[in-house]
């Protein structure tokens, strides 16, 4: 017992205060002075810094000044280019601090300097994007009228967004979100201290909700990472089984990594709930990380006599979809369900801000890979994605898109299967994290999953070729009894 403390003591401060974080969130609801609300989540979130990291909270502070410093004195419109290289570049300095005479920072410091770096860098991007937006619309304006339907969905930015120095150091460590996210725009920080949500929002309740498979993940996680612990992948006896069994290793250390991570996931979004961030009326048809995506400055604009009637969720800080990641049939869609909220943020300053349309995606994917760390790891895992995607796309066009009943579900398995074992195929990269580690997995497979999608990709190749072949003659066939018919 007191080994297993030991040997845990970080993760256990850290869950520890997660929790405390939950508990709190009605008090810091209840303080009805902005200025006092706002102060009070910074000295929290200051102090839980502090308390995770000692002498080096140093690091997230100081980053965290230095990109604000960046977004006030820098002119809009280059702003968010100078911040992002700026904390990118802070970044590796703390993850190479060694190199310089410093010492390295825990795990948990490294998770609170990515949530930094996603939080100014956001906001960097919401004030130059604003500018652009606001500055495009009034030039429409001009030139013509647009009538715009209720259902119509907004644009990425109505308003301008512009918050003092104050504000964005109060937005960089409220405490809500800092230890594990999740990510959520400026906008929606700024909604929920002049905006009446929070108060009509079912806060106890969700948070509840979202509280009750918790244990479940916990329990999960202890008990597969304790039976199957991840170093027994890298001995001599693993080396000795079967190849079956060897093979299929990776499936139970992505399914303990899975519970660990929907655990800190679903505890972050209860920090949330409980204070009540992110609540907005469902009839704004809510996007993790964005907020309300259709009348947004309607919503602004209503009454505390309406706020009252309405009802409410917390999509904006939804994270994960935990039944999603499990039963998806493509990689495509466990992407789009994993990790929402920095799904988001890599979409709006990455892949549609990236000026080159064909690196979109490869820049996407990098700056994902050097957010999580440098290890190869990283980049066997998240760089493999779009190898298995091409392949993937096409038996999904060929054979599950239009196939119906029992064809479908069999079909759909088949393919369940393969994204679940390409997961966990690339998740034991992520976990084992440096290359000579994960050679000596792969090498004890042969590198067989690579092999596999090469030879699926050029069959899948092969038969869409001649897929399209046949339609063609298809069509001709159609024409020439069509003509045959004319003739008669």
């Amino acid at each position: 017992m007191w080994t297993f403390l030991a040997k845990n003591k970080n993760d256990i401060i850290y869950l520890s205060l997660l929790l405390f974080s939950v508990v709190i969130g009605p008090y810091y609801r209840s303080i009805n002075s902005i200025r006092a609300k706002k102060l009070a989540g910074t000295i929290f979130g200051l102090l839980l810094v502090v308390i995770v990291s000692g002498y080096n909270a140093a690091h997230p502070i100081l980053s965290a000044s230095l990109g604000i410093l960046a977004i006030k004195l820098v002119s809009v419109k280059y702003c968010h280019v100078v911040t992002f290289f700026l904390m990118f570049g802070y970044l590796f300095f703390f993850r190479l601090a060694d190199k310089f005479g410093f010492p390295l920072s825990s795990g948990q410091t490294n998770l609170i300097e990515m949530i930094i770096v996603l939080r100014v860098v956001g906001v960097a991007f919401e004030v130059n994007g604003s500018w652009l937006a606001v500055g495009k619309s009034k030039k429409s304006k001009e030139d013509k009228v647009e009538i715009k339907k209720e259902t119509d969905k907004d644009d990425e930015f109505l308003e301008l967004i512009n918050p003092s120095l104050e504000d964005l150091f109060h937005y960089s460590f409220n405490y809500i979100g800092l230890l594990t996210g999740p990510y959520y725009r400026y906008r929606t920080f700024d909604d929920y201290f002049h905006l009446p949500f929070s108060k009509y929002a079912d806060c106890f309740g969700s948070t509840i909700n979202t509280l009750k498979m918790v244990p479940l993940y916990i329990t999960l996680y202890l008990a597969l990472s304790h039976i199957w612990p991840l170093e027994y992948i890298l001995t001599e006896e693993h080396n000795n089984r079967n190849f079956l069994y060897r093979m299929m290793y990776p499936w139970v250390l992505f399914a303990a990594f899975r519970q660990r991570i929907y655990s800190g996931m679903t505890l972050a979004e209860s920090v949330c709930t409980s204070s009540g961030l992110g609540a907005y009326p469902v009839e704004g048809k809510n996007r993790t990380g964005h907020g309300p995506t259709i009348g947004y400055l309607k919503l602004k604009q209503m009454s505390e006599e309406e706020a009252k009637q309405k009802q409410y969720d917390f999509k904006t800080m939804e994270s994960m979809d935990v039944w999603g990641c499990e039963s998806v049939v493509t990689l495509r869609d466990s992407m789009k369900v994993w990790n929402k909220a920095v799904q988001y943020w890599v979409a709006m300053v990455v892949y549609k801000r990236f000026p080159v349309k064909i690196l979109k995606i490869h820049a996407a994917l990098f700056v994902s890979v050097i957010w999580h760390g440098f290890h190869a790891g990283y980049f066997f895992c998240i760089y493999a994605c779009p190898f298995y995607l091409i392949a993937e796309d096409i038996y999904y066009k060929l054979y599950y898109k239009e196939a119906t009943g029992l064809k479908k579900k069999i079909i759909g398995f088949v393919m369940w299967f393969l994204r679940s074992h390409s997961e966990s195929y690339q998740g034991a990269a992520f976990l084992l994290l440096t290359f000579d580690r994960i050679w000596i997995y792969y090498s004890s497979v042969y590198h067989y999953w690579y092999g596999i999608w090469l030879a699926f990709l050029i069959l899948g190749i092969v038969l869409n070729k001649f897929h399209k072949a046949r339609k063609p003659k298809k069509a001709d066939g159609k024409i020439e009894n069509k003509q045959s018919e004319m003739k008669q």
